[in-house]
């Protein structure tokens, strides 16, 4: 018989030494076992950004790539998001025609143009793919996909705090320690995520755990916290028409990533590296943790009552009083709550998410969800009143005037409602796409956005067209279709994401002056007197605008130092002070008269949704996307100010 130190040519040594030896050649027996299954990797390709429009290139483009795939040796098709531009439901229907043509198992999961501008509010993919996330485990991986918004609104991206809850859960069950975690969602796992610290965390319990993303359009290797990252190429780069996608190469102990240009043979590796050494991220920067340095400088502002939810937050807050508060969840609940303490009043399961804030008049509560239901409720017990139906989901905050209520429902129109029976007075049906943001009521004249390109004025009573308007372009996605109008002084003013401030005579339409010397988007407000309307710009400052005059009349700007942001927050007057807020949490209270800061505070690293500002209030009431309620001292005087 040969010994194991003959085989290996090893001389005689002492018993301590070759036990140490023994260890080695086990160890080389096993990696050269572990060598072996790498040379049978899983090979699968990966999508993202591909952006189809049917009838348009990119359409066939597709197919093409379809055709491609179908003719490789390729186990499986992954793709993250962005498949379309306005996430519409024709554009959906019509990407996923083309991806069944796939004989190979693919898995999906939606980006920021299936979340933003959905006019279903998500629920058509849902419906076409079965979820938007995927977990599942195949040849020693475990594959797991999430949705990372943002929600019907600008923003930077979220994962829903009941999804993260979701990923943690599923990992232990399914990651055992033969299995390595293939990561995706649509947005890094980097700045531009609001919670992405809490999903690398996540991943840092798994030894050699890649995350893969889009968003870029580009491919790149990135350091997400730690793990290493890799983001895909788009279906055409910006600049390019040159249609490809990419390969992922996985082993069991390394991984590489591949461009593929559509139609041309595969060449080497565009990224290769260790999967269980991640010494190279050490030259690749990660982003910083949140900062919260700016409530030391502020330190009397803090929570009078913080509330933290099991689901993530898309409403604004009703507060009642400063000691009930009325709101609802993504996962569809609405609820009272009682304060101080906490106590939960009542809740009411509503059939699927909720993005419209309630409202309240005469003891009846309105709220609605996505489900396309819309409810009355009484305030003190949540005990139904009456309830209407659609077959659209409704994402839109209603107004209370009188005795009627007024709200865009989906895709269906404007509809006036009598809030004690239900009964529908008028609707107004000639509207092409989703309404989402509140109507304005100004006399007879009621005034909306929706995401169609266009702004419209109907008479209260009848509900008839009095005027529409366009800003001159067919651009789905620079309608002013996020924003509350501000009307005031016989004027309608808006701000748009095509970055301009527009003045139109209220009761023609006529346009009287637009400008974009500021970069505005969606984010406005008035002050209670009606002389100025204000508006948060994407770079640092806050202007107010004269209404009197009939051109842009800029009375002051304050750079208020939160950076660049797109939150569509409407802002909110309240004794001199103005209230704003960003997409990152950020609280920021201004003087409107003089105009200073007066305070700042961080409220968490999540977009901050709706203020709650009615004037009896003591409290600030606000919610924020990672399922926070919140009042902040509103009335509290701040050391150094007047």
């Amino acid at each position: 018989m040969i010994s194991l130190f003959q085989k290996y040519n090893i001389p005689f040594i002492t018993l301590h030494s070759a036990a140490t030896l023994l260890l080695v050649i086990w160890t080389s027996l096993v990696l050269g076992n572990n060598q072996t299954k790498t040379q049978t990797p899983l090979r699968f390709a990966y999508l993202t950004d591909i952006h189809v429009l049917p009838d348009a290139e990119s359409s066939q483009q597709l197919k093409d790539l379809v055709a491609e795939v179908n003719g490789s040796d390729l186990a499986m098709v992954i793709i993250n998001g962005d498949i379309s531009n306005t996430g519409s439901d024709k554009e959906l229907l019509h990407v996923k025609n083309i991806l069944d043509q796939l004989t190979i198992p693919y898995y999906i999961v939606p980006g920021n143009h299936e979340n933003n501008w959905s006019e279903s509010a998500g629920r058509t993919f849902k419906q076409l793919w079965g979820d938007d996330k995927f977990i599942f485990t195949k040849e020693g991986f475990v594959f797991a996909g999430i949705n990372s918004g943002p929600f019907m609104r600008m923003g930077d991206g979220h994962i829903k705090v009941e999804d993260i809850s979701w990923l943690e859960r599923e990992l232990k069950a399914k990651a055992t320690p033969d299995k390595q975690v293939l990561f995706f969602t649509h947005y890094p796992l980097a700045e531009g995520l609001d919670k992405w610290y809490l999903v690398t965390d996540i991943l840092k319990n798994y030894p050699g755990a890649i995350a893969f993303c889009g968003h870029g359009h580009q491919l790149q290797l990135l350091n997400f916290n730690g793990t290493p990252g890799v983001m895909g190429r788009s279906l055409v780069p910006r600049g390019k028409n040159i249609p490809g996608y990419n390969i992922v190469e996985a082993h069991s102990d390394f991984i590489k990533v591949y461009e593929k240009i559509l139609g041309e043979p595969l060449s080497e590796p565009a990224i290769e590296f260790a999967s269980h050494n991640t010494s190279f991220l050490d030259d690749i920067p990660a982003s910083p943790l949140p900062d919260y340095t700016v409530n030391k400088a502020y330190p009397d502002i803090e929570p009078v009552y913080q509330l933290i939810d099991t689901a993530s937050i898309f409403t604004g807050p009703l507060a009642l009083s400063d000691t009930m508060v009325v709101y609802a969840n993504s996962a569809g609940w609405l609820k009272a709550y009682n304060f101080p303490g906490e106590k939960l009043r009542w809740e009411k399961k509503m059939t699927g998410p909720v993005f419209t804030t309630p409202v309240h008049a005469s003891n009846i509560i309105i709220a609605a969800d996505t489900g396309g239901n819309l409810y009355a409720l009484e305030a003190a017990t949540g005990t139904p009143i009456w309830k209407l139906s659609w077959d659209v989901p409704i994402v839109a905050k209603p107004l209370i005037k009188g005795n009627h209520l007024y709200i865009g429902v989906g895709t269906q129109g404007m509809f006036k409602i009598d809030i004690q029976t239900g009964q529908i007075v008028w609707e107004f049906g000639s509207v092409d796409g989703l309404i989402q943001a509140e109507p304005v009521l100004h006399n007879d004249i009621l005034v909306f956005t929706a995401w169609d390109t266009h702004l419209y004025a109907l008479n209260k009573h009848s509900g008839q067209l009095k005027w529409k308007w366009n800003n001159g372009r067919d651009v789905v996605l620079l309608s002013p279709g996020n924003v509350v109008p501000v009307v005031s002084n016989n004027k309608v003013f808006i701000v748009a994401p095509d970055r301009y401030m527009t003045c139109l005579e209220l009761a023609t339409g006529k346009e009287l002056w637009r400008s974009n010397k500021h970069q505005v988007r969606e984010s406005m407000g008035s002050s209670k007197n009606g002389e100025l309307v204000f508006a948060k710009l994407m770079n640092d400052s806050v202007i107010a605008v004269e209404t009197r005059e009939d051109s842009l009349a800029t009375r002051w700007v304050i750079d208020a130092g939160f950076s660049y942001d797109h939150n569509p927050i409407p802002l909110v007057e309240q004794q001199s002070t103005l209230y704003a807020a960003t997409r990152n949490g950020l609280v920021i209270a201004i003087d409107s008269s003089k105009p200073t800061v007066r305070w700042k505070h961080k409220t968490g690293n999540a977009a901050v949704n709706f203020f709650n500002d009615h004037p009896g209030n003591d409290n600030l009431w606000l919610t924020t996307t990672n399922g926070k309620l919140i009042a902040l001292p509103r009335h509290k005087k701040i050391p150094g100010t007047n």
